[in-house]
């Protein structure tokens, strides 16, 4: 593997952790459980609800038609999933606590 890969796999890992990190902060402070966390709340799971949705039907559409996955490309296409959703949430609730 290229160093620049490599840099690249740790940046993501580093990305997602922090996401998980901001996630769990927001949900165990006071403001998630008032009127306006929750309208947060609901608009990241509302984005990232149809984000799911839609990658599933890509991942399923580029296996169907374009080129059967093997196993570890389709586990690393739903790892990949799962993993940017949950960067994206944290991303629009830092901008929605940011601007709300």
């Amino acid at each position: 593997m290229s160093t620049s890969m490599l840099i690249g796999i740790l940046v993501y890992v580093l990305l997602f952790f922090a996401s998980v990190f901001y996630n769990i902060k927001f949900h165990f402070v006071k403001e998630s459980r008032d009127e306006r966390g929750k309208k947060i709340l609901h608009t990241s799971y509302a984005f990232s609800y149809l984000i799911i949705i839609f990658g599933w039907l890509i991942i399923t559409l580029a296996d169907e038609y374009i080129k059967p996955f093997s196993l570890e490309s389709y586990k690393m296409a739903i790892f990949f999933l799962l993993t940017g959703t949950n960067i994206i949430i944290s991303i629009i609730l830092f901008n929605l606590k940011r601007t709300s």
